[in-house]
């Protein structure tokens, strides 16, 4: 981490000398470099970022999204928000790795006044709790966090509009409410979705037809997931499945 803000103060140095001997006006070139700095550390930033979570939602690699959330920490340094920000994340990756009780801690450790409905954090946090409560079989927490969070949280955009209808979707498996959440999820599965959300679905699918008695569905979709699901614990659970059929 050092070596690489000591090239980055190195470049900046270099870039204002270069602009400096050509314009002929230290100010100017100056307010130059400053400018070509900050648009350099955004896109820089922005492509991080994709990177980071391409390892989740492509990659399907939960460690390794957990690994450089901790190295976006670590350039990020001691800012409260984007620390917020930072372990919802880390709680969605412990969540794809099956960790589903160290993820609720991670998201009860989190001040939630560095969230916000406006900007869909707040909404982050509640649909990450709400699917470790679920799992846990905490189903009458997890109800009543929907019923009194989620109607005043409306997505701020097309992902989160997506996670409210998986969410949606997964409520109904768990009341049992088996047709509705597998209608809910061939609808989702008609949208542009990731890999990491389509293979979720379909695992879901199969564990849904495995209860009606649908052994040929559930054995493919096991499958495609045990095949695809790289390190989700979706993948390992669907192997296991996969023998005991």
């Amino acid at each position: 981490m050092l070596v690489s803000r000591i090239k980055f103060i190195i470049s900046t140095f270099i870039i204002m000398l270069t602009l400096a001997v050509l314009i002929k006006n230290v100010v100017v070139a100056g307010v130059i470099t400053f400018i070509v700095v900050i648009i350099g550390y955004i896109v820089i930033s922005y492509v991080r970022s994709i990177k980071r979570v391409n390892l989740i939602e492509e990659q399907c690699d939960p460690q390794a999204f957990l690994e450089a959330t901790e190295r976006q920490r670590n350039i990020t340094g001691t800012d409260r928000k984007i620390n917020a920000y930072l372990n919802i994340d880390k709680a969605a990756g412990l969540i794809l790795m099956g960790e589903f009780q160290r993820a609720k801690e991670v998201l009860f450790s989190i001040d939630k006044s560095y969230l916000s409905a406006k900007n869909g954090t707040l909404l982050a946090y509640t649909i990450n709790l709400i699917s470790c409560l679920y799992e846990l079989g905490e189903i009458s927490e997890a109800e009543e966090l929907f019923e009194t969070q989620v109607p005043i949280l409306p997505p701020v955009n097309k992902k989160m509009i997506q996670a409210m209808k998986l969410l949606v979707a997964e409520r109904f498996f768990f009341l049992n409410r088996l047709e509705e959440s597998k209608e809910s999820f061939h609808q989702l599965l008609k949208m542009k979705i990731s890999k990491r959300i389509q293979l979720g679905i379909l695992y879901r699918l199969a564990q849904v037809n495995e209860k009606i008695v649908d052994t040929i569905s559930a054995q493919k979709q096991y499958k495609e997931v045990a095949d695809h699901g790289n390190k989700l614990w979706i993948a390992v659970q669907a192997k296991k499945q996969l023998e005991q059929m």
